[in-house]
């Protein structure tokens, strides 16, 4: 995929960094005109900046390929660079550090630039056409890569083929932000046993597989629960009117008698004169009190 704006790093200082440079790039043997845009000045000492550069016509450009820096006319050879992230976009200037920082993990090797870029597509994960669009590296290299980092604990493989990749600190902030969500709402709605899955779902609108992921990993560590298709914090409790209170007693005092299987549930919300989201309610109750174990067909 070409592109029409990417970001490099090259080794000579522009005069005046705050304004755009207009010159000449030579890459693969053919000359284009381009716009430098300048970061800042990084490493003084060899003279090296980051810049976001405008070729005057797409390119097919990959991590690390080399270009030379040409100035008008028949100014000579201003100096060489190196493309770090094929496709860039504009960005303000309050996220300029945060640019630069990405840049310079790319500067590294290869285990470097595939870690800076998982973490950079956070939420949404990294798939493998997205990594080959962006570097040249083989898939034989890409799967040791990151297996090793997977190794290393910094992010999890959710599949193979394709490769999708997930970092580490995205899975933790996903699990806090997934747990944050469990708490509003149980304040909110005290009433209910819990939140359904699907509409988690619609509330977080990821990759199943990486919402999928978060969840058995909360559920694994016992920060979640699951009773009946709802997902709940596990200290949560569903709290009772005093009306209701006194409902559950009867209820558990005909579990007691075993009278409860003789009676529809029909009959029990017809008897205690409920209507059907609130006998639920109290059926969840029962459940949790462990009074009954059979379902709601019997």
């Amino acid at each position: 995929m070409k592109t029409s704006c990417f970001d490099a790093v090259v080794n000579f200082s522009p005069v005046d960094r705050e304004k755009p440079l207009d010159v000449s790039l030579l890459i693969r043997g053919e000359k284009i005109s381009a716009s430098f845009f300048f970061y800042e000045q990084i490493q003084k000492e060899k003279s090296e900046c980051f810049a976001c550069v405008h070729p005057r016509q797409p390119l097919l450009l990959k991590w690390k390929d080399k270009f030379e820096v040409h100035g008008p006319g028949k100014t000579p050879l201003m100096g060489e660079g190196r493309v770090l992230n094929p496709f860039s976009e504009k960005i303000s200037q309050g996220k300029v550090k945060k640019r630069i920082a990405f840049l310079e993990q790319l500067q590294g090797d290869e285990i470097e630039m595939l870690f800076a870029l998982i973490q950079e597509k956070g939420l949404n994960g990294l798939k493998e056409k997205e990594i080959t669009a962006f570097s040249s590296l083989t898939k034989e290299i890409l799967h040791r890569v990151a297996q090793e980092l997977e190794t290393e604990g910094k992010i999890r493989i959710l599949s193979f083929t394709p490769l999708f990749l997930f970092s580490q600190d995205s899975l933790d902030f996903l699990c806090q932000t997934i747990l944050r969500f469990l708490a509003q709402f149980h304040k909110r709605n005290p009433e209910q046993k819990g939140v359904s899955q699907e509409r988690i779902k619609k509330r977080f609108e990821l990759h199943p597989r990486i919402l999928s992921l978060g969840l058995k990993h909360l559920s694994r560590a016992g920060q979640i629960k699951e009773s009946e298709g709802k997902l709940a914090l596990p200290e949560f409790m569903m709290t009772l009117t005093p009306e209701e209170e006194g409902i559950l007693r009867e209820l558990e005092d005909l579990c007691l008698k075993g009278e409860f299987r003789s009676l529809s549930f029909e009959d029990l919300r017809k008897r205690f004169r409920l209507s059907s989201k609130k006998f639920d309610k109290l059926f969840s109750f029962l459940i949790e009190r462990k009074k009954i174990v059979q379902g709601k067909d019997g």
